[in-house]
């Protein structure tokens, strides 16, 4: 009365095939859900090749193993029969796989053994040694059932050097060994042994954070302290392996967990419980068609029904159960299993022997083949060093050659990469003049038409100077950096560094722009502006960084934001900060503020126009001036800028 290793665990190993390691896959029965069944089934009737369609049918008995034994084999013959007609060896080692666990699940085992040494065969053939291990993994279990302990013993120990091969950090692959190697303690009559094996498993299937692994581990472990006939701690693991199952939604496991509590509750008395878990049990397990839980349901409910008085049911049960389990153990199915295995061993020496006859024909062609290669090669020995000779004289001048032309061909990729960039500086320049220098200037003759008119008041002709003033404040900053901007794409910009104080650019830029940030109610400020900060770079290229960095950060501030500045000593350098808490950059847009492609600009806070040019320029300044210039912006929050400078 145990638990076989779950069919689930069959994958985990044989995953390593496919892919060259291990891959932790999720094994709980979600995977049995109706709309991925319908999935694969919508697959199957799109799929072009023969191949691919043995691989889907695979798939679908998969998801079934642990749902509907029936519905689980028929897909495996489908698979099978396909892979057979058209020779496709892998796909037959797959097919024999899955209708091995699919007649296991149905008490099959004579027939359930056989695919899985079939399986076994193909593999051993193929090299497929992840396969392989799978299959001692299988094998092993089917002779743990079975009493036979040496050979389950043999083929788990094959499977586990298997497992060890594959470099598994978190030791996943020794998990159903170590649940394996458990059974065959726990027939022996060994649980505290058993115990120990499952609680290590248990260890790895809580690291690797597998649900049906962790239910399995415990039900084992709750099944052998049954044995050790401790109740209480046997029905506490039974518990834990229940909610851990219904929370992964494993009908497999919850119908083991069911039924490990009737048992429990039967020994300790308490026969309502015992029913009740054995109902749930049995109806659990004949949905699934594990037939081993079904004995066991049967089992627990006529001794609870024998116990309760109720001798009628108890007969029925009683019955049901022994019916059962003449089904599973007859001497036939006992003669066909070593039947199976003989064939199976004998069928492996014949290999063994076709192969050492066969490596010695080989061995005898190789010897002539390498007689008539020595003589060949000796014949053509002289050949081959004048054609070296001739070979080597004309690959040193197409060497020469080509030298000259990869020389060539690489100063015209350069010109014509310098040439494409400067039509892209025309273009720029072309467009800014065309658009973002056309309005300002319209604007300001507009301005000096309306104060031209001699009926203009005093106020009104105040209010239209300042705003010209304004006009041409902008302008004026914008050609300065066009220009800059132009010579630094044409002709490259050369620096003239001297030590200054940076606080007093700061200082003086917070001056200029004080004005236009109150009319937009935003106020200006510096940090830490106590002692000098001496730099080391062209004083002109950081004051027009900085002021294109406070006029940006103006531009996008609204009434109450703070713009703040500051300079801050880092080791050899000196850190600048601009920073606000105006609208920020959008994200989407982050990426292309460098970019000279994209052109990238936005309006500001008061509909502000700027050219694109602006940052582009402050990267370029502050780069040749061998600092580096970054940003940091939220939506709604703000945008901090910042860049670095030699100290002096």
């Amino acid at each position: 009365m145990t638990k076989p290793l779950p069919i689930k665990l069959h994958l985990y190993i044989f995953w390593s095939i496919l892919y060259g390691t291990i891959t932790f896959i999720c094994t709980s029965s979600c995977f049995a859900q109706t709309d991925h069944i319908k999935v694969f089934f919508e697959k199957l009737s799109t799929a072009k090749h023969d191949t691919d369609r043995v691989n889907i049918y695979y798939s679908i008995s998969r998801l079934y193993w642990n749902k509907n034994a029936d519905s689980a084999l028929l897909m495996a013959d489908k698979s099978l029969e396909l892979a057979k007609k058209i020779h496709f060896e892998k796909g037959i080692a797959l097919g024999y796989l899955a209708k091995g666990v699919a007649l296991g699940y149905k008490g099959n085992w004579p027939e359930s053994l056989d695919c899985h040494l079939q399986c076994l065969r193909i593999s051993e053939k193929l090299g497929m040694e992840g396969l392989t291990g799978n299959e001692y993994n299988n094998i092993a279990g089917m002779y743990t059932s079975l009493e036979d302990y040496a050979k389950a013993l043999y083929y788990n120990r094959q499977a586990y050097k298997i497992a060890l091969k594959q470099h598994d950090p978190t030791g996943f692959a020794t998990y159903p060994l170590l649940v394996n190697m458990g059974e065959i303690f726990k027939y022996k009559g060994q649980p505290d042994s058993a115990i120990a094996y499952n609680s290590r498993a248990l260890i790895i299937a809580k690291r690797v954070k597998d649900p049906s692994s962790i239910a399995t581990a415990l039900y084992n472990i709750g099944e052998n302290y049954i044995t050790k006939k401790n109740y209480t701690q046997a029905q506490t693991s039974f518990y834990e392996a229940l909610n851990i199952a219904q929370k992964a939604g494993d009908d497999e496991d919850v119908a083991y967990s069911h039924t490990g509590l009737a048992l429990t509750s039967y020994y300790t008395g308490k026969y309502d419980s015992s029913m009740l878990y054995a109902q749930k049990g049995l109806e659990e397990s004949k949905k699934s068609g594990i037939v081993e839980l079904i004995q066991t349901a049967y089992h627990v409910l006529y001794l609870t029904h024998q116990k309760m008085g109720n001798y009628k049911q108890a007969l029925y049960y009683r019955n049901l159960e022994v019916e059962l389990n003449d089904s599973l153990n007859t001497v036939g199915k006992q003669k066909a299993i070593r039947n199976i295995q003989s064939t199976y061993e004998l069928d492996k020496k014949q290999r063994q022997i076709d192969l050492l006859n066969k490596d010695k024909i080989i061995s005898q062609k190789e010897l002539e083949k390498i007689k008539l290669k020595r003589d060949i090669l000796t014949a053509g020995a002289v050949l081959l060093i004048l054609l070296a000779f001739v070979l080597f004289r004309n690959y040193t001048q197409k060497r020469r050659l080509s030298e000259q032309l990869a020389l060539q061909n690489k100063n015209i990729s350069e010109q014509n990469e310098r040439l494409e960039e400067l039509v892209l500086v025309k273009d720029r320049l072309f467009s800014i003049i065309g658009h973002d220098l056309r309005g300002p200037i319209h604007a300001l003759y507009q301005m000096i038409n309306v104060l031209k008119e001699e009926d203009l008041s005093e106020e009104e002709s105040e209010f239209w100077i300042e705003k010209a003033g304004e006009y041409l404040t902008i302008t004026s900053h914008l050609l300065e950096n066009l220009l800059y901007w132009a010579k630094s794409q044409m002709d490259g910009i050369h620096t003239n560094p001297t030590r200054f104080d940076v606080q007093k650019v700061i200082e003086q830029n917070i001056t200029l722009i004080k004005a236009r940030a109150a009319e937009k109610k935003v106020t200006v400020t510096a940090m830490n502006i106590t002692t000098p900060e001496i730099v080391y770079g062209d004083e002109i290229m950081i004051d027009i960084v900085i002021r294109n960095l406070v006029e940006n950060a103006v531009k996008f501030s609204k009434a109450g934001d703070i713009v703040t500045l500051g300079a801050e000593k880092k080791e050899s350098l000196t850190l600048i900060t601009v920073k606000d808490n105006g609208k920020g950059i959008p994200e989407e847009a982050q990426a292309k503020i460098f970019d000279k492609l994209s052109s990238y600009t936005t309006f500001g806070t008061a509909s502000e126009k700027g050219s694109g040019l602006g940052l582009l320029l402050c990267k370029e300044l502050v780069e040749k001036n061998n600092g580096t210039l970054w940003f940091e912006s939220k939506t709604d929050i703000g945008s901090s800028f910042y860049f670095t400078i030699p100290s002096s």
